[in-house]
Parts: C-alpha cells; sequence; structure tokens
C-alpha cells in the first residue's frame, strides 16, 4: 500500500479489535499505512486473515466480550513485541429494539459486546500499556450516545457507559501516561448498519444511494450536509493514537459532520398525538 511522506506512528505498536469489517478494519489499514505494527482481532479470522495479509500485520481470533480472551490478546501482544502503544476497540453488534419488545437475549448480547467487553478491554489493554511505559488507548462508541435516537436503548445505552467509563479510565491510567479517548461517529455506511441504498465496495467500505432515506435523512440533520465515511473515522482514530493528541485525555470526540448538533432522523413508526 502507498506510504504518507510522514509516518506518524512508525515502529509503534497496535492492537485493533473489531478489525473484521467496517471502521474497525479501515482504522487497521490507516494504522499500518503510518508504520504501526499491527495485530488485528475479532471473531471472524477467514476476514481477519485477509487484512493481515493486506497491512502485514497479525491476526488474532477474540471475542470482543469474553474476560479471559481479551486478557490474553493483550499479554500475548505485548509479549511478542515487547511493548504496545496504541489499543482500538470498534468491536460492536447493534440489535435495534423499542424498549416495550427488549428482551433478556437482546439485552445480553448487545451490552456484553459494548458495555463488558469493552469495560474489560480497557482494564486489560490500560494495564498491558502501564507495564509498557504508556499509550493510547481508543474507543468508538456512536453519536447515538450524545444525541436521542428511538429504538436503541440497548446500543446507545451502553456506548453512553463506555462514553462515561472513558472519562473515568482516563482519570485513573493518567498517571501512568496511558491516555484514554473515544471517538462517537454518525451515521456511516457500513455493512453493519443493514439500510437500503447500500452497495458493499470492500470489506470496509460502502457506496450509498445519496437519495436513499436513510442517507436523506442525515444529509437535512448534518451540518456539513455530507455523509461520513469510515476513512475519515480512521483518520480521527490516527489523530488519537499519535503524538499530535499527547495533551488529549477523556474526551468522546463527534465525528459527524456535526449532527450532533441537530438530532438523529426518526426512521420509526409515526408518534401518536394527543387529541
Amino acid at each position: 500500500m502507498p506510504q504518507p511522506a510522514h509516518r506518524l506512528l512508525e515502529n509503534k505498536v497496535a492492537v485493533v479489535l473489531g478489525a473484521s469489517s467496517g471502521i474497525g478494519w479501515a482504522t487497521a489499514e490507516r494504522l499500518a499505512e503510518h508504520g504501526a505494527r499491527v495485530v488485528v482481532a475479532a471473531r471472524r479470522l477467514e476476514n481477519l486473515e485477509k487484512l493481515a495479509a493486506k497491512i502485514d500485520g497479525v491476526a488474532v481470533q477474540c471475542d470482543g466480550s469474553d474476560f479471559h480472551q481479551l486478557e490474553s490478546l493483550a499479554k500475548t501482544t505485548l509479549e511478542r513485541f515487547g511493548s504496545l502503544d496504541v489499543a482500538i476497540n470498534s468491536a460492536g453488534v447493534n440489535r435495534p429494539s423499542p424498549i416495550k419488545d427488549i428482551t433478556p437475549e437482546i439485552m445480553e448480547e448487545v451490552a456484553g459486546v459494548q458495555f463488558f467487553g469493552a469495560t474489560y478491554f480497557m482494564r486489560h489493554f490500560g494495564n498491558a500499556m502501564v507495564e509498557s511505559g504508556g499509550g493510547s488507548l481508543i474507543n468508538v462508541t456512536s453519536a447515538t450516545a450524545i444525541a436521542v435516537p428511538l429504538s436503541l436503548a440497548p446500543y446507545s445505552g451502553a456506548k453512553a457507559g463506555v462514553n462515561f467509563i472513558t472519562k473515568i479510565a482516563a482519570r485513573e491510567y493518567g498517571p501512568d501516561q496511558v491516555r484514554v479517548n473515544a471517538l462517537a461517529p454518525s451515521f456511516v455506511p457500513t455493512a453493519m448498519n443493514g439500510f437500503g441504498g447500500m452497495t458493499p465496495i470492500d470489506e470496509a467500505r460502502v457506496e450509498i444511494d445519496e437519495e436513499a432515506p436513510v442517507a436523506q435523512g442525515f444529509l437535512d440533520e448534518t451540518p456539513l450536509a455530507r455523509i461520513i465515511t469510515v476513512d475519515e473515522c480512521a483518520d480521527v482514530a490516527l489523530f488519537l493514537a499519535s503524538d499530535l493528541s499527547s495533551s488529549i485525555t477523556g474526551q468522546v470526540i463527534p465525528v459527524d459532520g456535526g449532527n450532533h448538533l441537530c438530532r438523529l432522523p426518526n426512521f420509526g413508526p409515526p408518534r401518536r398525538r394527543s387529541q
């Protein structure tokens, strides 16, 4: 792959969890372009191996909700490379449901990855970075945890919890020079979104028809009036991973074209009006 003139992560060691598609895949590509040695992790090993071959990285199968698998991922990375500089959690699962229809199965699946797993990730990788002498830990959360969506209580509620724990982790790990931040994308076309009007380009990128209802809804509610891409999310992750952001910790950065200043489009059933 083409190399940038100035590489921001030369000889740094990075782990990207949730790298088998979407934002995680694009972020792993970007870190490798800037000189990082990248460990890519997720449940889908076949996709990971394809990405690892592309970026000369290391693929590790890992369940992002499993305490012990996350612990092993952090420890083996540190043992293999002797350092750990960047850890990015882009693992995600979404099961939309209005609150009236939520089941234990929905909550357990979503919270297992989005809340419990994210907290375990901060624990294990924060501890490994302390041992390594410091680093940058980044959670990929969501603008839906800043604005107020419909039918996303499991997903957005978990992401909102992670936004807050990110700030706690920044305080707790700060004295050991571990920075902890989150980037919070709005609607980004990926295979996970599942809306109509999208055509896959590769494992990370999707071409979207701007006439599709979901695109029109976000274009209308986004000051920059354009759809955010996985590559723009990867650029913000690169900034947070690099020394360009060496003074920044405990922040949740919307990557949304200003959508959080407006509102989330409503794609649910019409609201009943009182008589």
